[in-house]
């Protein structure tokens, strides 16, 4: 059974490879527009779009 991970959670767990040589120069990006808006606390506003790339890069990663 899949677990539930927090849009936050899956945010904050990216955030962890970013000093590493495991994401893209695009997964880069989109992971640290991913921190702003955590930061800002606006990850609640996420397109349906982002929502699924953000669910793509974290079970590529944690899965």
């Amino acid at each position: 059974m899949p677990r539930l991970v927090s849009t936050e959670t899956m945010v904050q767990q990216l955030e962890g490879l970013l000093d590493t040589n495991d994401l893209s120069p695009w997964e880069i990006a989109f992971v640290l527009t991913m921190k702003n808006r955590r930061i800002q606390r606006t990850l609640t506003r996420l397109t349906d779009r982002q929502v699924e790339r953000l669910d793509e890069l974290y079970r590529k990663h944690f899965a």
